[in-house]
């Protein structure tokens, strides 16, 4: 199942002006840069976590039929679906009636339960869902909000001079700490 974004949030889980009084910056000048951190850091957790942190638009495309009626979803938290197209043979798009499947938002992971009556295309299968934790900052768990200002902030400090943690990856030890309780829904 390949995850594409299709909308990016409307704005960000730490505000410009919230990292600067993190950074305790004063003046204006480097704010290109840390906006720019703060969507990196952003981006760099939502992979980590396979969470969404504020509300974003997918498609998930499936290059098979899958076999099983049931799919675990590889993002979370799911608000909707909006929509699922099934490709023939030729290469025809249809849109399938949402009584043929139904969303398990609360599962863990998220789970998309198809019924019987699905149809069984030969072009593969797109999905097209809403995801995130809500439209606002204050939606996203503080600990996640937290674990980007101090991402943004060893960025900001180290300027990629930072050699890295072998222990974690590209995750910094107290960020991977952080984020910790929020990785159970990683799909392996």
């Amino acid at each position: 199942m390949i995850p594409i974004r299709v909308g990016g949030p409307a704005v960000e889980p730490v505000s410009l002006a919230d990292a600067r009084t993190h950074l305790r910056l004063d003046d204006t000048h480097e704010d290109d840069l840390v906006t720019a951190l703060i969507e990196a850091g952003r981006l760099l957790l939502e992979s980590a976590t396979r969470l969404i942190f504020i509300n974003q638009s997918w498609r998930l495309i499936l290059e098979e039929t899958p076999r099983s009626m049931h799919l675990h979803l590889p993002l979370a938290p799911i608000i909707a679906i909006t929509e699922i197209r099934v490709i023939d043979a030729q290469g025809v798009t249809s849109v399938v009636d949402p009584q043929d499947y139904r969303l398990r938002p609360g599962a863990q992971p998220p789970g998309l339960m198809l019924a019987d009556s699905f149809p069984r295309p030969s072009g593969g299968i797109e999905i097209d869902l809403e995801a995130g934790f809500g439209p606002a900052p204050e939606n996203v768990p503080a600990p996640l909000r937290q674990a980007l200002r101090m991402l943004v902030a060893r960025w900001f400090e180290e300027r990629g001079d930072g050699a890295g943690e072998p222990e974690t990856g590209l995750l910094p030890p107290d960020v991977a700490l952080m984020i910790a309780p929020y990785r159970h829904l990683r799909l392996n």
